[in-house]
């Protein structure tokens, strides 16, 4: 025979036993045991045996405070009372339903934060690795990845809607024209872009006088271009640039010879070579730009310092992950750019190591000259501080 008689604090279960065999009338154990909430079960009859009075075998009814309290008495005892084979088994299940039960609640708790792309594109990996490796997760945070153009992100970042960026220039514009804008990590520091041409196109020096294609005017495919041609000792002016539009127009309007050499991102540059088409240069070694991060409003760096400092933690752990696991990146590159070619993502791996920065930061002289240029270009004279800009004061030492 089993008596039972429980109390139920807040955080725990207290139970006291006793168990009488009838093979030794008289005869008494009593266990004491503080149970975790964690032990829980449904209200199912388990049949339990005595260690201490062989023979002696009991039904717990597994009456209690709701269906939570269950397990709990069964375990308190089990130094006196064990389960039998059958009872084993509806533990075990049990166990599972109470995972089952656990994981809404704690993905209820997880901070949700949306963080901004202007597209699919390899510069922002680390954010695919960080949420397909669970990194996110770990740092307690619930993210939404939101794609959405380029020129809107910051716009979309001022109204609140989204609380992180990936622009970067667009961040240095803002930041610029006196928007409390901070970048606070690059992923990047150089343009992941290639000059491609014809077939007929043997050089650099070729392009004179030609038809070169361009995403837009004013935007890094103008400044890569110019510097490329420059650079080479060509004038800008010894060539036509043509503003194509989206990387699948300008991939066209080369196969189709409209015209000679035009600016491509992965994976458009590569698909280019499988035509035929030639690699004339690659515009990181001709311009030194950090395009893509992780960007904020001053009010976030304020008021939640600490989110700031894990969500950044969590960045830096894919990126780690990214380089030290190429194969299982490959397999998240080709989910998140949507391309079932694992030979061309492993190019895409191998060409984004070309642009990547090493601790997530750029040096003061890049930062110092990504200001100017951006004051030029927008016309504005007055001296802007690196800080007003760029902080990278989250990052961790050594990260």
């Amino acid at each position: 025979m089993l008596t039972e008689r429980q109390t139920i604090p807040d955080s725990a279960v207290e139970i006291e036993t006793k168990v009488r065999a009838r093979c030794k009338p008289g005869a008494a154990k009593t266990q004491k045991r503080i149970v975790p909430w964690s032990c829980l079960a449904l209200g199912t009859p388990l049949r339990f045996a005595s260690r201490d009075y062989p023979g002696t075998e009991a039904e717990w009814p597994l009456r209690g405070r709701g269906p939570l309290s269950s397990l709990c008495r069964a375990y308190a005892a089990r130094s006196t009372l064990f389960p039998t084979a059958e009872s084993w088994m509806i533990l075990t299940v049990l166990g599972f339903v109470v995972l089952l039960a656990l994981c809404p609640a704690l993905e209820a708790r997880a901070e949700n934060v949306k963080i901004g792309i202007p597209s699919l594109s390899v510069t922002t990996m680390p954010l695919a690795v960080a949420k397909d490796q669970g990194f996110f997760r770990k740092e307690g945070f619930n993210v939404d990845i939101v794609m959405m153009p380029a020129s809107l992100n910051i716009k979309v970042l001022l109204t609140g809607e989204i609380q992180y960026a990936t622009t970067v220039g667009s961040a240095v514009v803002a930041a610029v024209r006196g928007i409390n804008t901070r970048v606070v990590m690059c992923f990047v520091d150089r343009p992941l872009i290639d000059l491609v041409g014809k077939p007929e196109i043997r050089s650099l020096s070729d392009l004179r006088g030609k038809l070169l294609g361009i995403s837009s005017r004013g935007g890094l495919h103008d400044i890569s271009m110019r510097a490329i041609l420059t650079q080479s000792g060509i004038d800008p002016s010894q060539a036509t640039l043509l503003t194509v539009g989206t990387q699948g127009s300008m991939f066209a309007a080369l196969k189709s010879g409209r015209i000679s050499a035009g600016l491509l991102n992965p994976p458009q540059n590569f698909l280019a070579y499988r035509e035929g088409m030639k690699n004339l240069a690659f515009a990181g070694n001709y311009v030194r730009l950090p395009s893509t991060g992780l960007v904020t409003m001053k009010e976030t760096l304020e008021r939640s310092p600490d989110q700031v400092r894990r969500l950044i933690r969590a960045l830096t752990r894919a990126r780690a992950f990214a380089r030290e696991n190429k194969a299982a990146t490959v397999i998240i590159l080709k989910r998140f750019l949507r391309i079932d070619d694992d030979d061309l993502a492993a190019k895409i791996y191998d060409y984004h190591k070309r642009a990547e920065t090493p601790d997530g930061k750029i040096d003061a002289a890049l930062a110092s000259e990504t200001i100017r240029d951006t004051r030029q270009a927008e016309g504005i004279t007055r001296e802007i501080p690196v800080n007003q800009v760029f902080d990278f004061s989250y990052l961790e030492p050594g990260s």
